[in-house]
């Protein structure tokens, strides 16, 4: 016998509830059914998870998962003492600028006193130049009289050779004249 193909109209949508008329589902049929498949498919989706969670890759990605944050944990440490190394390089960075300008304010005062003191040295210079033409200026004068005073011996030792005895006023003026001479030299 030949199959038998029995052809249907196709039912347009607005009509197939019509059509369905006294076949509807109980409504526990429905739920247990979507419940069914919704069983099913966590099943599949756990048994993928679970053949996915145990396979050599899974386990390779989780190693290294642990690798990294072994790594990240370690850097993280070597990073605090980085950084805990920087703040004490900070720290001395900060003392040797301070050190720095207070030694270039104490150089800025060296250099203003060794002006001062050049100034000073320049100032004596001066007096000494002053000193030595009047003490110049007085030898020449003190030669002077010495010269004088000479001459004035020789004019005294020539008068009293001439006159006869020796006078004792003329000796008193020559010996307070050997007198006076050492003393006009200590004033000087």
């Amino acid at each position: 016998m030949a199959p038998t193909f029995y052809c249907h109209p196709p039912v347009l949508m607005d009509e197939y509830p019509k059509k369905m008329g006294d076949r509807k589902l109980p409504v526990r049929e429905g739920i247990v059914g979507i419940l069914l498949v919704v069983v099913v498919g966590l099943s599949v989706a756990v048994g993928v998870l679970a053949a996915k969670a145990n396979s050599p890759a899974c386990k390779d990605g989780l190693r290294a998962e642990q690798e990294c944050r072994n790594n990240t944990h370690l850097l993280e440490h070597e990073l605090t003492q980085a950084q805990e190394v920087l703040r004490g390089t900070e720290a001395q960075a900060a003392t040797c600028n301070q050190t720095v300008e207070t030694l270039k304010i104490s150089l800025k005062e060296e250099k203003a006193a060794g002006h001062k003191q050049q100034e000073l040295v320049q100032k004596l210079q001066e007096e000494i130049k002053t000193l030595n033409q009047s003490l110049q200026e007085k030898s020449a004068e003190l030669q002077d009289k010495s010269a004088e005073l000479e001459k004035l011996r020789k004019e005294n030792q020539d008068l009293v050779s001439a006159k006869g005895p020796p006078d004792s006023g003329v000796s008193l003026h020559l010996s307070m004249a050997a007198v006076l001479l050492p003393l006009s030299l200590l004033v000087l």
